[in-house]
């Protein structure tokens, strides 16, 4: 009839060689059906390579959660780590490339205290200088007067002067004066390593500005 088909045809030869005659293979198959067979075959071809994909990706989820863990541990301590306190180290049982970074940060760690460790003994050494000093300005400050105060009673004595009662009284009580404010500042500095609380008194400012002239 009318309907299409394809034909195959192939020689046959004898065992001399010769062309004795052809076969011819019809191939009836219609366009709609290997159209449809394509369609089956690609479907089928894009599921095996979305379930391959997948797997894939899951896979490597996996494979990167157990990789970046031991990278999150440690960026999670780096991000912990003070100069004031006691820093923990990590503990890593594998000697990989992960053990080799997590032994690098323990000795970072151990270093680390020992400069804090420094730093802290330099600080406390910085502030006794200036301690130091700052209480030898204050004791000097009272014996000059004092050292004053004597070398005009002994002027006085040599002159010979009137009044050596009334001078005798005003510089012995400028003298206790000085000699309060030495025993105020020893102790507080005595009492400087048990930081005593902060004590707020009146002050007549008078009266200090009249005995300070």
């Amino acid at each position: 009839g009318s309907l299409n088909y394809l034909s195959f045809y192939a020689p046959l030869y004898n065992t001399a060689g010769d062309l004795t005659g052809y076969m011819n293979l019809p191939y009836f198959a219609r366009q709609s059906d290997l159209e449809e067979g394509l369609s089956d075959y690609i479907t089928t071809l894009l599921n095996v390579y979305v379930v391959l994909f997948l797997v894939s990706l899951f896979t490597g989820l996996i494979v990167t959660t157990y990789v970046t863990k031991p990278l999150r541990i440690v960026q999670q301590q780096l991000a912990k780590i003070s100069l004031g306190k006691r820093n923990e180290p990590i503990e890593w049982q594998s000697n990989d490339e992960i053990g080799r970074l997590v032994n690098e940060y323990n000795q970072m760690l151990l270093k680390l205290e020992e400069s804090a460790t420094l730093l802290a003994k330099s600080e406390r050494e910085g502030a006794w200088q200036e301690m130091a000093k700052q209480v030898a300005h204050e004791i000097k400050n009272p014996l000059t007067p004092m050292k004053l105060n004597l070398q005009y009673l002994q002027k006085v004595v040599k002159e010979g002067g009137d009044d050596f009662t009334g001078k005798f009284k005003k510089v012995s009580g400028s003298m206790i004066e000085q000699i309060d404010t030495l025993a105020h500042i020893a102790n507080e500095f005595s009492n400087f390593a048990k930081m005593p609380k902060v004590n707020l008194e009146p002050v007549n400012l008078t009266e200090v500005i009249q005995s300070t002239i």
